[in-house]
């Protein structure tokens, strides 16, 4: 579905700014801000915390100060962006250089402050945690919702963090050559990894690896992104490319409804005030996408039927000062179907396939946060998690037929290969954190009981002409190979109990904090424990630089996809063992300068030995190591830059006699660029040119007419090299326009967002034509995405 997909934004701005009127307008209705301060450390509140905010059009300023809740409520502020300010005696002081406030509503922003020494300015309102990998970096509200390239999805918007690379308009990701799911990522601390929409499990090896297609997040739904590449804290583990926290936003204190639609779909929500308690608030988003009618409005008809559904649901219940309780509903539901109409459509029938996929994913999330003590913090979560799939594909043979014959006449061949993926999830989380006379400590417990019910069913013997010149055959000349049921069929039903814990120290010596953790694990399902110990070091002599060194060892747990594809595949854990070195420079309050060099030797590594029988084992080993480069700043007020490079050596030997090659993953260079300039109020441009290495290259040979004489033509692709090579590189320019005003009580919001401005060549991915003997490319075009918000407060 890659190629097909990638043309779901075929729309331009000049319509939604053609019916919006720029001429003056009356004065805007003010708007408030409610800041909150805390102690980033402790979660209590700062009282007497001095705040300066500062009006940017006119310059003017206002000096306030939060009250013993650690709380201040500024009203009657003109709608536009504002400055912030944050300082208190003997922590550090925080500094937000873009808050916009608007028209009528009651903005809630938190400043979270750490206990230092060293008086510093930070650049962005919150920081990365203080147990997380030294390289981490936080992403607020407006970063997500405005990111140039991140259209209307908040995982798009993450382009351009250190090792992270993104190689198209769609929201998955891979970092430092491991590929997207081996991505870690968790919703309000519940782990989720069915965040992404259309992650195939039947297809090309394009579609089938590419780790999905849409996120399930509504834009302006989360309010802050943490993202680490690398030697986390002990509290996580289960994936070890990288490590990505989303939290979703809390209600503001004042109630305000959103419509937001194009021609895809619509998407309705509420935020504001709960009423069960006094600051009880309450998230609302639901929307539906349909892009099967969207493709046939643009006459896109090759494409299928695409259509996704998602509701979340936060609220936020303070029970009273100590004790605050949060609810966590997460509902989606996705399907997809292609059948001979759509086939009809393709350009030289170069995609018969008959394709359907539909996935019900659910999170119930219930925390219970409370602050023990003076200076003592225990979080507990409990959730219930299920997720129910099913995929099918199936064949057509247009080819088969007189040529210009209606699609109705295709000789079809439906539900060839069935995939069902059941799992259930039940778990609880518990945390406690403490300031002691060391420093932080903190500890956890884990216990996640899932049951499985996978299965694959195949309807028939099925000719499949892409292969690897290992792969089963029954004659080593057939130039093709076969799945046969007695082969493929297989099913894992199976419930599971899996253990974790953890304790981590940091030790805070004047310039010096030293972090030293382990986490303990038992997998069920790999009947295995483990432990993996994390280190971190951090020195900062003064106000202009800081040193970090970081190491531990990670583990990430096999797919269930390749537990179950055969009952023979006992599969354990992977092992990464992790270094890393960086310094981080601020030349001054407006700059900073990250550089981290990293190695990980990897180990016990999952790898296919057999398409034709669906094995896999624990052989596989290879080394990952680079440098990432991640520039700031502000050039004034206004005008910000990013620029970051990533060096990437990653190799793994899959130990079938043809020693290291490089990962599949693998980029050797990425480097991007990106430049924002806020011109107004109300309108905002930004720009980001973005560099990538080709993937690594497949040697292959292609076969004509292997089904022999009396047969359909038909070539097939022997691959004789895994990843020798390398695909081109990519070089795209993506632009973004933010336009911005109130119509009364209404507050308008336009975007338009183009991906490869220049249509230059923006993937690497190709598809095999079995019926030509030719490999299709994706187009290469330029992709807008439009948006129009429109909220309206009370």
């Amino acid at each position: 579905m890659s190629r097909q997909l990638r043309q779901v934004s075929r729309l331009t701005l000049s319509a939604v700014l053609m019916g919006t009127p720029l001429i003056t307008h009356a004065a805007e209705t003010p708007g408030a801000l409610t800041i909150v301060v805390k102690d980033q450390n402790t979660d209590r509140p700062l009282s007497s915390a001095q705040i300066v905010i500062r009006e940017r059009e006119t310059n003017s300023t206002r000096s306030v100060q939060t009250d013993a809740q650690g709380r201040i409520v500024v009203e009657l502020l003109d709608p536009g962006l504002y400055s912030v300010n944050v300082a208190k005696g003997g922590f550090s002081s925080s500094y937000e250089p873009s808050v916009r406030v608007v028209t009528r509503k009651n903005l809630k922003i938190e400043f979270e402050l750490r206990e230092q020494a060293i008086e510093e300015v930070e650049v962005r309102a919150q920081q990365a945690d203080v147990l997380a990998s030294a390289s981490s970096t936080y992403l607020d509200r407006e970063a997500l919702r405005s990111a140039v390239g991140g259209g209307s999805d908040p995982l798009l918007s993450l382009d351009g963090l250190p090792g992270l690379a993104s190689a198209s308009e769609f929201a998955s990701f891979s970092v430092r050559g491991r590929g997207p799911r081996d991505n870690l990522l968790f919703v309000d601390d519940f782990p989720f990894d069915k965040a992404v929409h259309f992650d195939a499990t039947l297809g090309e090896e394009e579609d089938v690896g590419g780790g999905g297609r849409f996120s399930i997040f509504a834009p302006n739904v989360i309010s802050g992104a943490e993202f680490s590449p690398g030697g986390w804290s002990a509290a996580y583990g289960g994936r070890a490319a990288s490590l990505l926290k989303l939290e979703v936003a809390d209600g503001n204190p004042s109630p305000s409804a959103s419509l937001r639609f194009d021609i895809a779909g619509y998407e309705v929500g509420y935020d504001g005030p709960a009423g069960i308690t006094e600051d009880s608030t309450l998230l609302v988003s639901a929307r539906r996408l349909d892009f099967g009618s969207f493709f046939e409005t643009i006459e896109e008809l090759d494409i299928g039927a695409p259509v996704l559904r998602d509701v979340i649901v936060k609220s936020v219940v303070p029970i009273n000062q100590n004790h605050t309780f949060e609810v966590l509903l997460i509902d989606t539901h996705e399907d997809y179907f292609r059948d001979v109409t759509h086939v009809f459509a393709s350009p030289n029938f170069e995609d018969a396939a008959l394709q359907y996929s539909e996935q019900d994913s659910d999170l119930y999330g219930f925390t219970l946060r409370s602050l023990i003590g003076e200076e003592a913090v225990l979080t507990n979560k409990v959730y219930y998690r299920t997720s129910d799939k099913i995929s099918s594909e199936g064949e057509s043979f247009p080819d088969l037929v007189p040529e210009g014959s209606p699609a109705s006449s295709f000789p079809v061949r439906e539900d060839i290969i069935t995939v069902g993926e059941g799992e259930t999830e039940i778990g609880w989380r518990s945390d406690f954190e403490t300031l002691n006379q060391w420093g932080v400590f903190s500890a956890g417990l884990r216990v996640t009981q899932t049951e499985l019910d996978y299965s694959t069913v195949l309807d028939g013997d099925w000719i499949r002409f892409v292969y690897d010149d290992d792969d089963f055959r029954q004659d080593p000349d057939q130039r093709f190979i076969v799945l046969t049921p007695e082969n493929i069929n297989s099913s894992l039903n199976q419930k599971a109990t899996s253990y974790a814990g953890y304790v981590e120290q940091v030790f805070e010596f004047g310039d010096w904090d030293f972090r030293s953790g382990v986490r303990l694990e038992r997998d069920g399902f790999a009947d295995e424990s483990f432990a993996s110990p994390r280190f971190g070091v951090n020195w900062r002599p003064g106000k202009t630089v800081r040193y970090f060194v970081t190491a531990g060892l990670f583990h990430q747990s096999p797919r269930f996809l390749d537990l179950a594809a055969n009952e023979s595949n006992d599969l354990e854990n992977e092992e990464i063992t992790h270094a890393s070195i960086g310094f981080e420079y601020f030349p001054n309050n407006s700059w900073s300068v990250l550089t981290e060099a990293y190695y990980q030797n990897l180990d016990k590594l999952v790898v296919d030995l057999d398409r034709a029988s669906g094995t896999f084992a624990n052989i596989g080993d290879g080394t990952s190591y680079g440098v990432d480069i991640v520039a700031n700043g502000t050039i004034r007020e206004g005008i910000y830059a990013t620029a970051t490079y990533s060096y990437n050596d990653a190799e793994v030997d899959r130990k079938d006699g043809r020693g290291a090659v490089a990962a599949e993953f693998n980029r050797e260079h990425v480097a991007t660029l990106g430049l924002t300039w806020e011109i107004s109020d109300r309108w905002k441009v930004a720009g980001r040119y973005k560099y990538l290495s080709g993937r690594p290259d497949d040697a292959f040979i292609i076969h004509s007419d292997v089904l022999g004489e009396g047969q359909p033509l038909r070539y097939s692709k022997e691959i004789t090299e895994r990843n020798v090579g390398r695909k081109d590189s990519t070089a795209m320019f993506n632009v973004r326009v933010d336009y911005r005003r109130a119509f009364g009580p209404v507050d308008a919001t336009a975007f338009l967002d183009v991906i490869n401005l220049t249509a230059a060549s923006s993937s690497d991915d190709t598809e095999f034509d079995y019926r030509r003997g030719v490999e299709v490319e994706d187009e290469s075009e330029a992709e807008p995405l439009i948006g129009l918000r429109l909220d309206y407060a009370w």
